[in-house]
């Protein structure tokens, strides 16, 4: 089941003991909301950041010996790039790209000649988040009719919750949804300094609360049962390893 923004919102007035707007307005109550769901995506993705990584990829028109291209403000981190230099051609398929640093790049950017040099093409990431650029060696030369020459999956970020109805996005969120409006609640609380000792309260359950949230999701991504291996694959008498 769901977790909505309207649910948040009735919880987070369930922590104030204000059921409707009074000391802390609706707007007050959806921007502290918002400031606490990205708190708690940010913590989500230091150890399960795959859950936020596109299923479908953005794409883009291939412009004709242009290099670089603006990708979706969304992406904090692509995690593929595919790209079909050859896109009017009806039997030329994309092919992976790999990330290569700016610094390694040891040829002028703009060198098309380049191309050969790579087993697959290379793209570069500049630019501040919202506003990065993706840059592809070699240099597309074809133009793109489709609008679909390239794409890139990457983690995306949520937007804000803005709609009653809007899903709180967030793994496990009938367990987790809590820890939204808790820092809400927190962080209202400390309107005026009204009520500086709860919010602290509020904010350690919450500290809390965000632990016992990453060990679950770090638990979840486990390639199998956390031991001690046998690092020859075979033998178990340690004596015999000189570890006695």
């Amino acid at each position: 089941m769901a977790k909505l923004l309207s649910n948040v919102r009735t919880e987070t007035r369930i922590y104030l003991d204000e059921s409707s707007q009074a000391d802390f307005l609706d707007t007050e109550v959806d921007l502290a909301i918002n400031r606490s769901y990205h708190d708690v995506v940010g913590s989500v993705i230091e150890v399960y950041e795959d859950y936020y990584n596109t299923t479908t990829p953005f794409t883009y028109a291939i412009v004709a010996n242009q290099q670089e291209y603006t990708i979706d403000s969304s992406i904090i981190k692509p995690t593929r790039v595919e790209i079909n230099y050859d896109p009017q051609t009806a039997s030329s398929v994309a092919v992976r790209a790999i990330s290569i640093k700016l610094n390694e790049i040891r040829s002028n950017l703009n060198n098309t000649n380049s191309r050969y040099s790579f087993a697959n093409p290379g793209y570069y990431i500049h630019g501040n988040i919202g506003a990065q650029k993706i840059g592809f060696i070699p240099i597309p030369t074809i133009a793109d009719t489709s609008g679909q020459s390239i794409s890139v999956w990457g983690i995306a970020l949520p937007a804000d919750l803005s709609a009653a109805g809007d899903n709180v996005n967030i793994p496990y969120a009938d367990r987790f949804a809590y820890l939204v409006a808790l820092r809400a609640a927190a962080q209202l609380l400390r309107k005026g300094q009204q009520e500086e000792n709860n919010a602290q309260n509020y904010i350690n359950e919450y500290q809390k609360g965000l632990i016992q949230m990453k060990s679950f999701l770090a638990d979840r991504q486990a390639d199998g049962v956390r031991m001690i291996q046998d690092a020859l694959g075979e033998d178990i008498d340690f004596t015999t390893l000189g570890f006695n």
